[in-house]
């Protein structure tokens, strides 16, 4: 089952400083954000390739439990990995729909 969330809620989890292991594909997008909602993004935030992302996630040994939110350029990739990660195990799986493709034309409308 694919868990999607939009630019708003995204926002909302990082401005409420919501613990996630954010597993982005895309491009860096911690410059979206000033002081301590920066922060945020930057301690949560790997920067990786899909083939990196499933390494990653044994080597820190990431609870099959612990909220997970995947980014990419336009949200296929990130659908993929969650059906790989649903498959393996993992519970609490999210993605950013649209991918930063649709954060982007979100975030300007606001």
């Amino acid at each position: 089952m694919l868990n999607k969330i939009g630019y708003y809620q995204f926002d909302n989890l990082v401005k409420n400083r919501i613990p996630f292991m954010f597993i982005n594909l895309g491009e860096d997008i911690s410059t979206w954000y000033q002081s301590i909602f920066k922060l945020h993004i930057e301690t949560h935030q790997i920067l990786t390739t899909l083939d990196q992302a499933e390494k990653l996630l044994t080597e820190k040994q990431i609870p099959k439990d612990f909220a997970i939110l995947l980014l990419c350029q336009n949200g296929k990739q990130s659908e993929n990995f969650v059906g790989y990660l649903e498959r393996n195990g993992y519970t609490n799986v999210y993605l950013v729909d649209g991918g930063i493709q649709q954060m982007v034309t979100d975030k300007e409308t606001m």
